[in-house]
């Protein structure tokens, strides 16, 4: 895995990345399960058993004095952009480009196709008293992506990753599954496929 001799290879640097705790009177990530992870982490990655889906997707318990969450999320969100590289450079090294290639125009055409909509309707409204996000601020983040993707403005992944949304309940808001998993695709699509 190194990439010459005594350098660890980018891998490597995501898979020794450590967050640092919370104070004692402060929630965090439950430690046991971020160390769980981590381990699991290093010892599938070499292999190829570790995914960057994988890692966008974990979740963890949370505790009183437990991993930050910034720093854990910067920690997971390294080690994801690292394995997504690593899988687009083999796909596109294998026979499995056409697939590849069908893979991002598919996810290219689910976003654009969603921030083409309206502002207010790109998502479905939530039920209830339950809480969604705010329209105004998922549909600010949908027009700097548009802006991104047509060349007029730049974003990062980590731009998307860390992009706060304030509550809103019941039809006031945008339900959180749908507004979450649109942004997972874009992330993907950042990452994986360079747009």
């Amino acid at each position: 895995m190194t990439s010459e001799v005594g350098q660890a290879s980018p891998l490597e640097q995501a898979l020794t990345q450590r967050p640092h705790r919370t104070g004692r009177l402060r929630r965090g990530y439950r430690p046991a399960d971020v160390d769980a992870f981590l381990a699991h982490a290093a010892r599938s990655a070499g292999s190829g058993a570790l995914t960057a889906a994988q890692v966008r997707a974990v979740g963890f318990g949370s505790a009183w004095a437990g991993y930050d969450v910034t720093a854990t999320d910067a920690v997971l969100a390294r080690l994801e952009d690292v394995l997504a590289r690593r899988e687009r450079t083999r796909a596109l090294a294998a026979a499995d480009q056409r697939q590849w290639a069908e893979r991002a125009a598919a996810l290219s055409a689910s976003v654009h196709g969603r921030l083409g909509e309206p502002e207010g309707e790109r998502f479905p409204r939530g039920h209830g008293l339950r809480r969604g996000y705010r329209p105004a601020d998922v549909d600010e983040l949908c027009d700097l992506l548009h802006r991104h993707l047509t060349g007029g403005q730049r974003l990062s992944a980590a731009d998307v990753r860390h992009a706060l949304f304030r509550p809103a309940r019941g039809r006031r808001g945008y339900r959180e599954a749908p507004v979450d998993a649109f942004f997972d695709r874009v992330v993907e699509l950042m990452v994986a496929f360079d747009h």
